[in-house]
């Protein structure tokens, strides 16, 4: 099977509905942040940048990441989600490759963090096989923190 195909396009006037009506499954609502919520976190982080992500024509999730170095000298995956209807097919894994690759090239991006519900084993499982380690840090809430070492 080929890689799966996923594109970045910021979070505008234009498709914030799209953006807001996504959702995970009913047993995933307790792992992720509403995508409305997460557009109002947006506009309180200064380094980050929401994007929809698309397959094809369709919005199929959401991402919320650092555009620049964060004040404490990461780029941090802030809030990710594959709405329920397209989970399964690999855009997960696809969208934080794609990060990856975009952060990259920044000559500042030395490392990538991200965390994640400590009981959220989908997402443990898709930062893992993208090359991110546990850092053994947690957040002040007990999330685990994972890096990813450019």
């Amino acid at each position: 099977m080929s890689q799966t195909s996923v594109a970045l396009i910021p979070i505008s006037k234009e498709n914030e509905i799209e953006c807001i009506s996504l959702k995970p499954r009913e047993d995933q609502l307790s792992l992720v942040a509403s995508n409305a919520d997460s557009l109002i976190h947006a506009t309180k982080e200064i380094t980050s940048k929401p994007y929809g992500i698309y397959a094809e024509d369709s919005m199929v999730g959401f991402i919320l990441f650092d555009n620049e170095i964060y004040s404490d000298g990461y780029y941090w995956i802030l809030r990710f989600m594959i709405d329920e209807r397209f989970q399964g097919k690999g855009y997960g894994k696809s969208t934080i490759q794609q990060v990856i690759t975009k952060l990259k090239n920044r000559n500042d991006c030395k490392e990538i963090r991200v965390s994640h519900v400590s009981h959220n084993i989908v997402a443990n499982s898709i930062y893992k096989s993208c090359g991110f380690q546990e850092t053994g840090e947690v957040e002040d809430c007990g999330d685990p923190i994972f890096s990813y070492k450019i």
